[in-house]
Parts: structure tokens; C-alpha cells; sequence
């Protein structure tokens, strides 16, 4: 089709590009306009509100944090501890957003069911390691991890050698009967390692590095297990990534919310701590300090104890080979485990008052009990009840 040309010169086609360069344009106008005319996700805060209203400019706070001096009303002005939680108390006990969360751990339509997956004479077992949440953490994953290999899973053995010498075994902790059945459909569990004409199988040890993929798992250990038939992976801690496929978190999810419960008796006792707390009043906060020796010899930090608590840490850090502290550096990076004063400064911060209470669910706190601690310290809650 011939198009006419216009008078007084030629006629020249619309450019392509123009319209496209012209909403790219109106949309960063838009992007930016948005930025000072909607209100932050949660400006309803009344913390967060009264902070807006007191914030200073940049040049202020940089002229301050300088070689100038700064007085008791500007130091507030940075950072200022609540002394009465009360007008938001409401906010902290609860969320707007809370019901438009839902249950999302049911497997795809995708997922098979373990009777069309696992193979006949593949067998895997673990060797847990660390405190009951470490361990926790292992079994999750090696459920997972028997369903990448499509294998059976021997019920895990729980870690009795550790710092804390706890003998107990799976069943004594868990309902090993219910982990069992309700993973039926996504893994095949059993009891114990059946044996081949009456004798007792060994099985093959192995470590797997940390956050193994589902390829690592493919390529290192299914040539052994398809070898050996019974595969132990030792020491196992944070064994799988992170990132799975959508149906193999999922499944994660189901092992740790639905699959691991807890035996009848540690329910009951469970019961009985939160009707106690519940009676002194309608909220509390659950508080696991982790102030404990091992867990501060390991993090590699100094907290001010002299040759004392150097001596005392220093024996506990021989137990791992490899650990080489350096104070100042993990300080700085924030991985310092916090002290009682602090936690109590940032739930004060945060908005909670004096009368909550606490139930500090915790081993030996390093440095003094729990009790001596709270004495000391101002910021905190007196209502705070110490529970072993």
C-alpha cells in the first residue's frame, strides 16, 4: 500500500522505538511517584510511627556521630528504649495480615506415591549430630533425601555422644508410630534394617558436604547405594541445600509440621507449662537464651570473663578441630551470640513492657543463673519466670 506523502518535505515512517521509550518513561515517572505517595507497609505501627516523627535529617545525625559533642536528648533521638510497651501491645501479641495465611504443604498432583517410587534393596540410614533442633533439622532432610534416592529410610538414631549426653532415642522423644504412617504416601520407613537370611547387614559409611543438592545426591551417594544397597550418612547436619523443587519443600514441610510429633508425655508436660504461664497472664514469650557454654565456645567470641572464661572456653573449643576464633571479626559480623542484658534491650526496644512474662526455656546460662542475671539488669521484664 502506497502511503501519500505530506507537504513540504518528504515523508518519513513513525519510529518504531518511540512508543516504547515513551512508557518506559511514563512508567518510571509512576515508579517514583509512588515512592512519596504510598505509605510504608506498616506506617499503622504506633513504634515505628513515633520514629518517622522524630527521625532527623542525615546531616544531623553525621554532624552528632562526629567530633561534636551530643547531648541526653539527641542520644534518645537515635535510639530510645520504650519505657511503657503499653499502646502497642495489641500490635505485638498479633498480625492484620495473619488471615491471609493458609496451609500450603500438600504434595502436587505431580508427586507419585512411594509405593511407585522406592527401589526393592535400598536402604538409607543417618547419624544425627548435635542439640534435639540440629537433629531435628537432620531428620527432616533425610527424609527428603531417601525420597531423591527413591529409598527406604531406616528411623534415624538420635546424636547420644554429644555435649550433652542425652540418652534418649527416637521413639522416647517422637511418635514413631505416626511418623511412620503419615509419610507413607511420601517415603517408606522402617524400624529397624531388615537382615538378609537371618544376619545383620553393614552398612557403608559417608559424609556428604553441607547443603547438598539434589544433583550432589544423585551423583555421590545413588552409584554407592545401587554398590552397597545400605548407605549410613554420618554426621549429618545441614546435609541438603536450601533450594529444592516446589514438591520436595513441601515435603520438608510435612515432615516438620505434621510428621514429627512429640511423645504423649512430652505433649502433657507441654500442656501443663503453657496453662501455668497462662494463668499468671493472657500472653507470653517463649525465650531460648542459647547463653550456654558450648554454644559460646563455639560461636568464638569474647564476653568480657578475663583468663577465666578464656581458660573454660578454650578447653570446650578443643572439641572442634578446625575452629580458629577470631573475637573481634565475629563480633563486628554480628554472629556473637547475645547476652540476658541484651535480649532484654531489644524486647524492650521492640516494644515490650515490664509486665510480660517470660519463659526462659534454657540449659546452664554461662557466667551465673538466670535469676542473678535478671537482678542485674534494668531492661529486663520483671515479669520474666525461669523455667529449666
Amino acid at each position: 500500500m502506497v502511503q501519500s506523502r505530506r507537504r513540504g518535505g518528504n515523508y518519513r515512517c513513525p519510529r518504531r522505538a518511540a512508543l516504547p521509550a515513551a512508557a518506559l518513561l511514563l512508567f518510571l515517572l509512576a515508579a517514583v511517584a509512588l515512592l512519596y505517595v504510598s505509605p510504608p507497609p506498616v506506617s499503622d505501627h504506633p513504634v515505628l510511627a513515633s520514629s518517622r516523627r522524630r527521625r532527623r535529617s542525615p546531616h544531623a545525625l553525621l554532624n552528632s556521630l562526629g567530633g561534636g559533642s551530643m547531648d541526653e536528648s539527641e542520644r534518645r533521638e537515635i535510639f530510645r528504649v520504650p519505657t511503657n510497651a503499653s499502646t502497642v501491645r495489641d500490635d505485638l501479641w498479633g498480625s492484620k495480615l495473619a488471615s491471609k495465611f493458609y496451609g500450603c504443604s500438600n504434595s502436587s498432583s505431580k508427586f507419585l506415591d512411594s509405593k511407585n517410587t522406592t527401589q526393592p534393596d535400598r536402604y538409607l540410614m543417618i547419624v544425627t549430630s548435635g542439640g534435639l533442633n540440629q537433629q531435628r533439622t537432620g531428620i527432616i532432610d533425610a527424609v527428603v533425601a531417601a525420597r531423591i534416592l527413591n529409598a527406604t529410610l531406616v528411623v534415624p538414631k538420635l546424636d547420644q555422644a554429644s555435649f550433652w549426653k542425652d540418652s534418649s532415642n527416637f521413639s522416647e522423644i517422637f511418635d514413631a508410630d505416626w511418623f511412620i504412617s503419615s509419610l507413607s504416601k511420601d517415603v517408606k520407613i522402617v524400624k529397624e534394617l531388615p537382615g538378609i537370611g537371618g544376619r545383620h547387614r553393614a552398612p557403608h559409611r559417608m559424609r556428604v558436604p553441607r547443603k547438598c543438592t539434589e544433583r550432589c545426591y544423585l551423583n555421590r551417594v545413588l552409584p554407592a547405594l545401587l554398590k552397597k544397597h545400605v548407605i549410613r550418612l554420618t554426621k549429618f547436619d545441614y546435609r541438603l541445600a536450601n533450594r529444592l523443587q516446589t514438591d520436595l519443600q513441601k515435603l520438608r514441610c510435612r515432615v516438620n509440621y505434621h510428621a514429627l510429633r512429640f511423645t504423649a508425655p512430652i505433649q502433657e508436660m507441654g500442656q501443663k507449662l503453657t496453662q501455668r504461664m497462662r494463668k499468671r497472664s493472657k500472653y507470653f514469650i517463649a525465650l531460648h537464651l542459647r547463653f550456654e557454654p558450648d554454644m559460646l565456645a563455639f560461636s568464638g567470641c569474647y564476653y568480657g570473663g578475663g583468663e577465666k572464661e578464656r581458660r573454660e572456653l578454650g578447653a570446650l573449643r578443643k572439641r572442634w578441630k578446625g575452629l580458629h576464633p577470631n573475637p573481634e571479626k565475629g563480633r563486628r559480623q554480628g554472629r556473637c551470640p547475645l547476652t540476658p542484658e541484651e535480649v532484654g534491650l531489644m524486647l524492650r526496644a521492640l516494644g515490650y513492657s515490664k509486665d510480660v512474662h517470660i519463659y526462659v526455656a534454657s540449659g546452664e546460662i554461662y557466667g551465673g543463673d538466670i535469676l542473678g542475671i535478671r537482678e542485674q539488669s534494668d531492661q529486663m521484664p520483671k515479669g520474666s519466670i525461669p523455667c529449666f
